[in-house]
This record gives structure tokens, C-alpha cells and sequence, in this order.
């Protein structure tokens, strides 16, 4: 009977606990939440052995009134303030900058530079560890410090891994910590958003235009020209130009010998890609499939020193070389979409070389 009463007296501080302990998450489709909490705490393992031991030793001193049971509760409790103390000054005032790659695509690890920077003046921080924000269109990898002394920054390289092609919102960090007794996971949200384009996979071939279309424009034909390829060894006369001179020859015929190259050919292509949005099953995959296809080949002329060219029914783009013209050949095919057009044009893509 005395247990039973005891049970049952107000104790408010075992009731909110209690109520923290049995609360279960609610979360539905229909159903968000009116604000954030600037902190989220969970229990560890140890952390819930140690309010179970807390709660049995605090009936127990409730129920035989012993002091010595009553210090002992005093002093865990005094733990468990201790705990957010600290854990709350290792959490405040980090910053945290990502410094991004230039040019990043689909499926494909690409290396984030982080900066982490502990601004309190005197407090260093322990045991953070830093995720990003969940984000089901990214995989990034977690990092951890175990001391980040106070006004000292330190940096990181993590691999990040986005799943698609096109605009990407992050949105910031998770700062969590179990410093200092490991009894509960506190952590804190640090926002900082940042919009990344990013490419399609790039689908390489082998001599792509060749095996998929056929030899398409005229043959190789060798004249005289400046090219950089040789093409003829003759006499040196006065008008050539002395770095012309083949000073191999000139030892072996025992006068002045001048090399003539290969006219160069005009290379260009033109990749022509039909993006018409039809109604067939698996168009989606056959779409992107087309996408990592047409930016393969734009990686592979570009990197044969063609001049390359862009068509699709929405953007054109015209012809140049270097690595400059394929991002933006990237950056049309990383945001192109479906368009609807004449059924009779099928979703194809065509290599024209002139």
C-alpha cells in the first residue's frame, strides 16, 4: 500500500522524464511540424541505463528516506545538467564552408572541401560529428572531430555522390555531439543552403560516331598545308623559315633540308539530339540513357579537337572547341527535358561531321 502511494505522489520532474521516455514519433504525409527546435536531443544506450538506474535509486530513497540514496540521486542528476552544459558550449558558434568543384556529375564521387571553425573565444569543442542535412538526391559522406580548440579552423575532403542530373538544393548541416558522458545525442541544425548544377553521367564509347552511325564525312585526304603532321622533306631555300630546317636529313645529305607538313583538316561536328516526349513504357530510363549518350559524345569529339556543335528541339548551340564548349554542352543537357513535338520524330541521336 505504502509502494502504491508512493508511486502515485507528484514528483514532476520523474513525470516529464517519463513522458519523454514513452513519447512516440508521430509523423504522417499530411502532417508537418509548426517550427524547428534550435536543438534535438536523443538518448544513447548508456544514457538510457543511467535514468534507469536513476529512477530505481530515486524510489528508493522516496520510499526508505535515506540520505545517502538522496546524495546519490542529487548527483546524477547534477550529471545530467553538467552534461547539457557542456554539450551546448561544444555546439555554439561552429561555422561550417563548403568549397564545391568546379564542375560536378551524376552518379560520380566529386570531393567537397569542408571548413570547420570553432569561433567561441575560449571554449574548445570535442567529439562533433558533421552530416549533411538529409537530402534523398544526396549521399555524402559524415566526417568527426574529436577536439577543434577554440578560434582555429581545420578542413576536411568528403565525397559527395548526387543521383541525378540538373539543379540541386542543399540545405545545411547536422552538428551532433555525445561530449561530455556519452548519456544523450544532442545536436543542432546549421543551415546553409547552396544551389548546385550538376551534369549528366558521361556514357563513354569507343570511336562512338563510327560504331553507332557509321564514318560520316569526307576521307583524309593529305595535301601541303600547316598542319602538324609531316608531309614532304625538300631543299631549304632562302624564304623558308630557319625553324623549318630537318637537321637530320641536313647531316645525312650534307646540305640544308626543310620539312613541309599536312594541310590540316577542318573538323567539325554537329550532335543532333531529338528529345520529343513520347508515351512509351521505360521512356524515363530511355531518356536519361539518351542524355549520358549525348553527353559521351560531346566529351569524346571535344577531347579529338573537333569542333563541336549543338542541336535539340529547344536549344541550339554553335560550333567551337575546348573544354569551355563542352560545360555548356553539359549545362544543356544536365537541364533539357522532354518536348512535345511531332510524334513521327523519335527520340534519337544523330552525328552529323562536316
Amino acid at each position: 500500500m505504502n509502494i502504491h502511494l508512493t508511486l502515485s505522489a507528484p514528483l514532476p520532474w520523474l513525470t516529464a522524464i517519463a513522458k519523454i521516455l514513452s513519447r512516440k514519433k508521430q509523423t504522417g504525409k499530411g502532417k508537418t511540424s509548426l517550427f524547428v527546435f534550435p536543438r534535438t536531443l536523443s538518448f544513447t544506450k548508456e544514457g538510457r541505463r543511467f535514468i534507469a538506474i536513476l529512477f530505481v535509486i530515486g524510489i528508493a530513497a522516496i520510499n526508505t528516506g535515506n540520505n545517502l540514496l538522496y546524495l546519490v540521486v542529487a548527483m546524477m542528476l547534477s550529471l545530467i545538467v553538467i552534461s547539457g552544459i557542456l554539450s551546448e558550449s561544444t555546439l555554439r558558434n561552429i561555422e561550417i564552408c563548403r568549397t564545391m568543384p568546379l564542375h560536378i556529375f551524376a552518379d560520380t564521387p566529386a570531393l567537397v572541401r569542408w571548413t570547420i571553425l570553432n569561433m567561441k573565444s575560449l571554449v574548445p569543442s570535442f567529439s562533433i560529428t558533421i552530416e549533411e542535412l538529409p537530402n534523398k538526391k544526396l549521399t555524402a559522406e559524415a566526417g568527426y572531430i574529436l577536439k577543434l580548440p577554440s578560434q582555429t579552423h581545420l578542413t576536411q575532403t568528403k565525397s559527395y555522390v548526387f543521383r541525378k542530373r540538373g539543379w540541386h538544393q542543399i540545405d545545411g548541416f547536422k552538428i551532433n555531439t555525445r561530449f561530455p558522458f556519452g548519456f544523450f545525442l544532442k545536436g543542432r541544425r546549421l543551415y546553409a543552403p547552396l544551389n548546385i548544377l550538376v551534369y549528366p553521367k558521361l556514357k563513354h564509347f569507343i570511336d562512338t560516331a563510327e560504331s553507332s552511325h557509321g564514318k560520316m564525312g569526307d576521307t583524309i585526304t593529305k595535301a601541303k598545308g600547316q598542319g602538324a603532321q609531316l608531309y614532304n622533306i625538300r631543299d631549304y631555300t632562302l624564304d623558308d623559315d630557319s625553324r623549318l630546317i630537318h637537321w637530320k636529313s641536313s647531316a645525312k645529305t650534307l646540305r640544308l633540308m626543310a620539312k613541309e607538313f599536312e594541310k590540316e583538316k577542318k573538323k567539325l561536328v554537329k550532335i543532333i539530339f531529338y528529345n520529343t516526349l513520347l508515351e512509351l513504357p521505360g521512356y524515363e530510363e530511355k531518356f536519361e540513357d539518351m542524355v549520358e549518350k549525348a553527353a559521351g559524345l560531346a566529351d569524346y569529339f571535344i577531347n579529338s579537337g573537333f569542333k563541336v556543335s549543338f542541336k535539340s528541339l529547344s536549344a541550339e548551340l554553335p560550333p567551337k572547341s575546348g573544354r569551355e564548349q563542352l560545360y555548356r554542352i553539359l549545362r544543356e543537357l544536365a537541364l533539357i527535358e522532354p518536348v512535345v513535338a511531332d510524334k513521327n520524330i523519335p527520340l534519337d541521336i544523330k552525328v552529323l561531321k562536316q
